[in-house]
């Protein structure tokens, strides 16, 4: 087996962890087109009620459902770039923090099915399998944090408050789930699902506790940082002693991958749950939660905290910056490290093992649809995503337009935290047996690059068969 040798120098680990909330992989707002294209079987994720139209399915394993996207609450490119007089670009720092919320997240997660299938029994059940790998990471940032970073604190010092950069946070989450959905058409009105999830936790980095206030003093300027944090992790590789980092060493082989992938120490379990209404022949209304659980971390767990009152002066700006190695000796050239290192060290730290409890960060859905014939539905849908205790909210208009069983597409419009420049499409074509489809929720910012704010798609291959034996419920009888 061959090793491969990493050094991680302290600096390396913090931007390895900012890294991970600034990755290609992505979350964003997975199931809002999607949310009514009942022609394609994932479309039953965001709500297990939703009953597929083919009797019967299986994904091509690892390709069924291949998910990528990327949401920041805080800001769009626009935002950040202003023109001058001449029509040259300038960072536009005003109406930067101008448009940032009091709390932002940058959210950014994958998810890929291994393995998917479900199949219709006596006409009313619907059962359904997958396996499913699922990153999702999102880094919370505070407007404190970005006025400090911009504006200094002098700002806070005129105002006689202190710069409170709390609830920065970083949340990363690397699980498998094992899910059994079931759902029933208890009559031709209501439709009742469930899935339950079993949840295999790979790897977590998570900032339980991270108040931080600064405050200026206005007789001296000096400044006093009051910390309160505390990061659990469960990681392949350990982190403790901190102070050592500069000199960590360790490998990772395919030993070490099979174990990490096959490593059952972290369980938890969630479960989705969802109903559709048929209120008239033409309306319906649907209601669903998902990912309401938790995960048991306890598998190479390692805690971090820290907590206590510096009162610092400041650097030289030329202290921190200087790199010239020629008129600066290397003890010189070590001062800002060494500076920081000694603030660390004023601050009580404690390093521990103790396993932690994470709950999922749930999703709920509330959404109505009109169907104007069989071919023609148009749908309102309302999304909050909770995190860190905070409720965003996503709203998204639909027109879903099925001609035929084999066939169906989808246009929508979707305000998401803010953002207002989301057209999504989504579509699937059966080609017997073999299903294509694509769902995205913003292709506009091609179009349009410098409102970007949110961005997804989903593609997939299924085996999908059994058409047309069985009645859309949620749909009316004619068609043009």
């Amino acid at each position: 087996m061959n090793n491969i040798k990493h050094t991680l120098p302290k600096t390396l680990i913090l931007v390895a962890l900012f890294a991970l909330s600034t990755s290609g992989i992505s979350y964003a707002q997975e199931f809002n087109t999607l949310y009514w294209m009942k022609g394609i079987p994932q479309s039953s994720y965001s709500n297990p009620a939703m009953q597929p139209l083919a009797n019967y399915y299986v994904g091509f394993p690892a390709f069924s459902s291949l998910y990528s996207g990327f949401a920041n609450t805080g800001f769009a490119p626009s935002d950040v770039f202003g023109k001058d007089i001449n029509g040259s670009l300038f960072i536009d720092d005003k109406k930067l923090l101008a448009n940032l919320l009091p709390n932002n997240y940058l959210n950014v997660n994958a998810a890929n099915d291994w393995l998917a299938f479900g199949f219709r029994v006596r006409k009313k059940n619907y059962f359904s399998f997958n396996i499913r790998e699922r990153v999702e990471t999102r880094f919370g940032y505070t407007k404190d944090l970005m006025r400090l970073a911009i504006e200094g604190n002098d700002p806070f010092l005129q105002e006689g408050i202190a710069a409170s950069p709390n609830a920065i946070s970083l949340d990363y989450n690397h699980y498998r789930e094992f899910g059994i959905g079931y759902s029933r058409n208890w009559n031709e009105k209501l439709t009742i699902g469930a899935r339950m999830k079993v949840l295999q936790g790979m790897s977590n980095i998570n900032f339980e506790r991270s108040n931080l206030d600064l405050f200026t003093s206005p007789n001296n300027y000096e400044l006093t940082l009051s910390a309160d944090m505390l990061v659990n992790t469960s990681l392949p590789f350990q982190l403790a002693p901190l102070e050592n980092l500069d000199s960590t060493e360790f490998t990772f082989n395919q030993d070490d991958a099979i174990q990490y992938a096959t490593n059952f120490g972290n369980m938890g379990i969630a479960m989705d749950l969802g109903a559709v209404y048929n209120l008239t022949e033409r309306f319906s209304v649907a209601v669903s939660a998902k990912d309401l659980g938790y995960i048991n971390w306890k598998s190479d767990v390692e805690n971090f905290s820290a907590m206590g009152d510096i009162e610092f002066k400041g650097l030289e700006f030329d202290d921190v910056f200087t790199d010239d190695e020629e008129n600066n000796t290397e003890e010189e050239n070590n001062d800002f490290g060494a500076y920081i290192d000694s603030i660390i060290d004023l601050l009580d730290r404690q390093e521990t093992t103790n396993a932690y409890t994470l709950m999922m960060s749930p999703k709920f859905y509330v959404s109505a649809a009109y169907n104007l014939t069989r071919m023609h539905r148009f749908a309102l849908l309302g999304k909050g995503d909770l995190y860190n205790g905070k409720l965003y909210p996503s709203l998204t208009v639909s027109y879903n337009f099925q001609p035929i069983n084999r066939f169906g597409s989808s246009f929508s419009y979707s305000i998401i935290h803010g953002s207002m420049h989301n057209v999504g499409f989504g579509m699937h074509i059966n080609i017997f047996p073999v299903q294509i489809y694509m769902v995205t929720d913003n292709f506009f910012w091609a179009m349009q690059p410098h409102t970007l704010q949110n961005l997804n798609f989903q593609i997939g291959v299924n085996i999908a068969a059994g058409f047309g034996s069985k009645r859309d419920n949620s749909a009316p009888r004619y068609r043009w």
